[in-house]
């Protein structure tokens, strides 16, 4: 039977080993927030009414609706008569007819509205309500995201092996826009050095000058940078920022500010990471690969458009978690910001698990030649042949748990792992 056609899911997949098997080329990773997704904790099994048993779990952390949630029911008033503040910045939200508003908007709202009220009050609420909130925000941020990698066989851990797996000439870059602390665990148990801007032990402190100049760190060395701040980060005395263990004290957390301007001092970190961000796509013939990332940041997709448009040897790979298209084949809302990107930026690639866009193509997956080679079991699923019927197959790429078990094929299994 003539296969449809389609982009060839085998072929593409090895253009991407190519990629990662380059130690010459800068290659840098986007982890985001649905990487801890692949991460499962509280496997249990469960009943239904009808008698029906399943195996349930829970992702490690939430991602970012799961974590407004949260933080919508921990501070959402119980008395409808009686408002707290969280309901009623909410309502702003409402009467400015936005819908279903995440935390990073919320968070982003309340400091952009704290930075004008001054003494008075803007939108009905007062400078130390919103103070008041900011910080049960972020108090429940950090205790719903400090988790730890229950073992060391997580993604985590097998892109850390690869990352020092070979000698490289040019370092890994790590880009993340989680606030949580799993992919430093994961390198310092693997053993990866690694540089995030921060220098010291005690309190370790922002160095802008050590960030410009990291090509004097040596190129073994992973760069780290932590886009939208991190749990483990404050705004410290005299307006230095640090990173380490803090005193529940300190007010200061700098995780996800706002782009505006309300304090230089906050502002200096994020904008060294966006420019870490930007440069590394401008370089020569860099590769990077997007996990966990739907597309939802307009501040980090106007980056990455302006830099591929400027430099045509770049090439960025995103790879989604679930298909692009609903079951009428219409595209799926979730993601059509960046169906939108890759249709208009040819060296911007999407993986789906039922549509590639490929220089600018838009396709779904075949098979012309089963060549699985080394790759896991399970990230490309082959349907039966049939005489009649399309035969499309599904790329499970985008899972992170089923990318970087491919990237422990390439670098190959741990002492521990062989028998």
């Amino acid at each position: 039977m003539k296969k449809p056609d389609g982009h060839d899911v085998f072929r593409e997949i090895e253009y991407l080993q190519q990629a990662l098997s380059q130690s010459g080329k800068p290659l840098g990773f986007m982890i985001s927030a649905g990487c801890p997704l692949s991460i499962r904790v509280n496997i249990r099994d469960e009943t239904g009414d009808n008698g029906e048993t399943w195996t349930a779990s829970d992702p490690l952390i939430q991602d970012i609706a799961g974590l407004t949630r949260k933080i919508g029911e921990d501070l959402r008033s119980q008395d409808t008569a009686k408002p707290s503040v969280w309901d009623r910045i909410i309502s702003t939200f409402e009467e400015d007819g936005v819908v279903d508003p995440n935390i990073e908007v919320i968070l982003s709202t309340v400091r952009g509205l704290r930075s004008v009220a001054g003494n008075g009050e803007v939108r009905g609420l007062s400078k130390t309500e919103l103070e008041t909130v900011e910080l049960d925000i972020c108090k429940i941020i950090s205790k719903e995201v400090n988790r730890e990698l229950p073992d060391s066989n997580s993604p985590y851990h097998n892109l850390a092996i690869w990352v020092r797996s070979i000698t490289r000439e040019t370092p890994v870059h790590l880009f993340t826009t989680n606030y949580d602390l799993l992919t430093e665990q994961a390198l310092e148990e693997e053993g990866a050095p690694y540089f995030d801007g921060f220098i010291g032990s005690r309190k370790a402190f922002f160095d802008l000058a050590a960030v410009e100049d990291e090509k004097l760190i040596p190129a073994r060395w992973t760069r780290l940078w932590k886009m939208h701040g991190s749990i483990n980060w404050r705004l410290g005395d005299h307006g230095t920022v640090t990173r380490g263990l803090q005193a529940e004290s300190n007010r200061n957390y700098l995780i996800y500010p706002s782009h505006l301007k309300y304090d230089e001092s906050r502002k200096m970190p994020f904008l060294a990471m966006m420019d870490r961000f930007k440069s590394f796509i401008l370089q020569q013939s860099s590769v990077l690969f997007m996990s966990g990332y739907s597309f939802g940041d307009e501040h980090i997709n106007n980056l990455l458009l302006e830099g591929l448009r400027s430099n045509p040897s770049a090439m960025v790979y995103g790879l989604l978690f679930g298909n692009m298209l609903d079951k009428d084949g219409n595209p799926d809302p979730k993601y059509q910001n960046a169906r939108t990107l890759a249709l208009k930026t040819p060296n911007l690639a999407l993986f789906s698990s039922d549509v590639g866009i490929i220089s600018r193509r838009e396709k779904r997956w075949v098979a012309h030649d089963d060549n699985r080679g080394s790759l896991p079991v399970g990230i490309v699923q082959v349907p039966e042949a049939e005489e009649d019927g399309d035969q499309f197959c599904e790329c499970r790429i985008g899972d992170f748990l089923m990318f970087t078990d491919m990237l422990k094929n390439i670098s190959g299994p741990r002492d521990t792992d062989v028998e």
